[in-house]
């Protein structure tokens, strides 16, 4: 995808285990990975072998949704060192050798959550789940501030009264307080920002004009590529949530989400507010 995503140089040696009394012999696969405890994390309320299956499917996204924002403190922290106030970008190889990872971790996302359309059974188990919901992802929520959306889901569970769900309310009162300092930390510090300042610099009248003549730097135009591509995963990621929940909940026979969202408005606000991320991209 990217041309100058070189082979990095740099020379890593063997680091020792943490904890100095760990014997490495009796280090196996089965506790190393911790797999029992991986697996005993999967708590189903019924006796729904779909329910096994939702599970299952949210904690493989939440661990990539985990790895993605490791990989996406590199690419902020890679892209703040390659800007160059004269113009463009220099440098970019550690910004597509982390970039790359995070859209691969994007795809897998992307390709695990349709798995979801194949449950027949989500009525077994819908109404003894309570209140949770894709909406209280904070991890997620994470990713968006980090590449740079704004609070569009907040007021998303308003009912027809105005009042908010509980899903919101707990949400808020469980990780307000952290996503207020994540949008003060990431406020100069996230994709959209670095795209702005690196259009802001371009030669051109348009906003097209500016992104051909960025287009012609090889490293600010690997840049943009993996920046298009993250846009269109993201924008995948809320189209497939919006299909599946009309799907799921047609079965189920609702209009309304587990987190009390008229769901059809509330998936389609972020392609309304906040799509595309890179204007001029697409």
């Amino acid at each position: 995808m990217c041309n100058v995503c070189t082979t990095m140089s740099e020379s890593y040696q063997p680091l020792p285990p943490l904890d100095p009394s760990l014997d490495i012999s009796k280090n196996h696969y089965w506790n190393y990975h911790n797999i029992e405890a991986l697996i005993s994390c999967k708590k189903t309320l019924t006796a729904s072998k779909d329910e096994d299956l939702f599970i299952s499917i949210h904690q493989i996204c939440e661990l990539a949704f985990h790895q993605m924002i490791i990989d996406m403190e590199r690419v902020l922290d890679a892209l703040s060192k390659a800007l160059d106030t004269d113009l463009v970008i220099s440098a970019t190889s550690e910004v597509c050798y982390f970039f790359q990872r995070v859209l691969r971790l994007y795809e897998v996302v992307n390709t695990t959550m349709p798995i979801l359309n194949t449950m027949r059974a989500f009525v077994e188990f819908r109404t003894s789940i309570g209140p949770t919901s894709g909406f209280q992802s904070v991890q997620f929520r994470q990713l968006e501030i980090m590449s740079g959306v704004r609070k569009y889901w907040v007021g998303g569970t308003k009912d027809s009264e105005g009042k908010l769900h509980i899903a919101e309310t707990e949400f808020d009162r469980k990780y307000g307080d952290r996503i207020t300092q994540w949008f003060e930390h990431y406020k100069e510090h996230n994709l959209a920002h670095y795209y702005d300042f690196l259009i802001s610099r371009a030669v051109g009248d348009t906003q097209a004009e500016k992104v051909a003549h960025l287009r012609t730097y090889p490293d600010a135009n690997a840049v943009l590529t993996f920046l298009q591509a993250y846009d269109k995963c993201q924008t995948q990621f809320h189209q497939g949530h919006l299909g599946l929940a009309i799907q799921q909940l047609k079965i189920v026979g609702v209009e309304v989400g587990t987190g009390g969202t008229s769901f059809k408005d509330y998936l389609a606000k972020y392609h309304r507010e906040e799509a595309p991320l890179f204007p001029g991209l697409s």
